[in-house]
């Protein structure tokens, strides 16, 4: 049975970080999978080959059922050195064990916004009406002349996630547009690739953000959320009467996502032995240009864009540059992160409009050397961020901050410069 589980301090909470409870499940699947490649063309002018591809996979879970994916693909070589591609499919997920078992996990949410701030008893409106319809709201704004929250109330704000057992599975449909060209003459060493993709996920497995929560139970329209939620009904230590305590929020087949962009990837390869030098050279560039990426939390909901804003930079490339002789072997990689801005939903809350806070690109080098002298075993040594770029800053409180980071840890490299060195080995 798969199982997640801490030691004890910090299944209590008691290791400096949350409360992380056990998680144990279980499901059965059993898969069928088929594919076809049918030649439909060759060896004749514009169609040095043109082939038709296809492909299913049959599943059934325990859990969700019966799911199938699919994919049909059209691969047109008008000549040998050019290939031009077209791919369209459905693929399904289904959920996995900590998206169904999970036990209730406290967290701590940051960058955060009570629509309920400054509401008066003079406020009209759908949002000033829900706000004082909660008493310790109400006591806060007759205490206060409107309601008000302190330092402790921002930070003071908890809640619980949770899995959800009646999950069902996720459905993506995408198309895949591209090529390929391998040229020859003096840039025969050359590969070129070019994608477009356009992905669309329906059903997605999504936690409810805990802002969109507020601001429908709110004023939204959907009173239902507002189960979710638990205010402070007096004042309690020193935390003001009406302030957030809990929010609490759980998995379901909510979600909607959808993200369109282009990626670009050149190779080079090289024997240098025409340059009369020893060894070979490689470098493969990728980049990426993200044109569109948004999320609906829940259906009927408007879209939330995520495009550019941080863990979705529009801009991003990958180099690496590699040199091998004989036994030895170095690597360069550069990582390439464009600039990024704040979550727009959270600017909102502030009058901010999207895009006008935000992080500056951020580029991060790595060196490899290895050293392998038979197949059996490889020694090798390394430089993680060799310059020692500092983390883009997002403090605590803002939407994207990892605790204890001061920035978001998923994206940017909290730790700074460091080496590693080890030993390969086959048996």
């Amino acid at each position: 049975m798969p199982r997640r589980e801490f030691d004890p301090l910090q299944q209590a909470g008691l290791n400096a970080g949350n409360a992380i409870p056990r998680t144990e499940g279980e499901f059965d699947v059993t898969e069928f999978y088929t594919e076809v490649n049918v030649p439909l063309l060759a060896d004749m002018f514009m169609a040095d080959q043109l082939n038709l591809r296809g492909a299913v996979r049959a599943s059934d879970y325990s859990t969700v059922g019966s799911t199938t994916s699919w994919n049909v693909a059209l691969d047109w070589a008008p000549i040998p050195e050019l290939r031009f591609r077209a791919i369209r499919a459905q693929s399904v997920r289904a959920p996995n064990v900590d998206e169904l078992y999970s036990p209730p996990s406290q967290t701590f949410p940051t960058g955060l916004t009570d629509p309920c701030v400054g509401i008066t008893n003079a406020s009209t409106g759908a949002v000033a009406e829900a706000c004082r319809a909660a008493p310790g709201v109400q006591a806060n704004i007759d205490a206060n002349g409107s309601f008000t929250q302190n330092q402790s109330d921002v930070q003071g704000i908890s809640g619980y996630n949770r899995g959800n057992p009646n999950l069902d599975v996720e459905k993506g449909k995408s198309w895949t547009l591209g090529f390929t060209y391998s040229p020859e003459g003096f840039l025969s060493d050359f590969d070129f690739n070019v994608d477009y993709f356009d992905i669309e996920i329906e059903d997605a497995i999504v936690s409810t953000p805990r802002q969109f929560i507020l601001d429908q139970c709110y004023g939204g329209g959907d009173a239902s959320l507002c189960d979710f939620i638990t205010r402070r009904p007096t004042a309690q230590g020193a935390n003001s009467a009406g302030s957030l305590e809990y929010i609490d929020s759980g998995v379901t087949n909510s979600g909607g996502f959808a993200t369109e962009g282009i990626d670009f990837v050149i190779t080079y390869g090289k024997n240098l032995e025409d340059f009369d030098l020893a060894g070979r050279f490689n470098a493969r560039l990728s980049y990426t240009r993200l044109l569109d990426g948004y999320s609906i939390p829940l259906p009927g909901s408007d879209k939330d864009v995520f495009a550019g804003e941080v863990g979705a930079a529009e801009d991003k490339f990958f180099l690496t540059m590699g040199y091998e002789i004989g036994d030895f072997s170095i690597s360069w990689n550069t990582t390439f992160i464009g600039h990024s801005y704040l979550d727009d939903q959270f600017l909102s809350g502030y009058d901010l409009a999207p895009e006008s806070v935000g992080v500056g690109a951020v580029t991060y080098h790595d060196i490899n050397l290895s050293y392998k002298p038979s197949d059996s075993y490889e020694l090798y040594v390394g430089l993680q961020n060799a310059f020692d770029k500092e983390p883009a800053p997002i403090i605590t409180g803002l939407p994207g901050n990892s605790t204890g980071t001061e920035t978001d840890a998923s994206v940017y490299d909290p730790i700074g410069r460091r080496m590693y060195a080890g030993v390969r080995m086959k048996f």
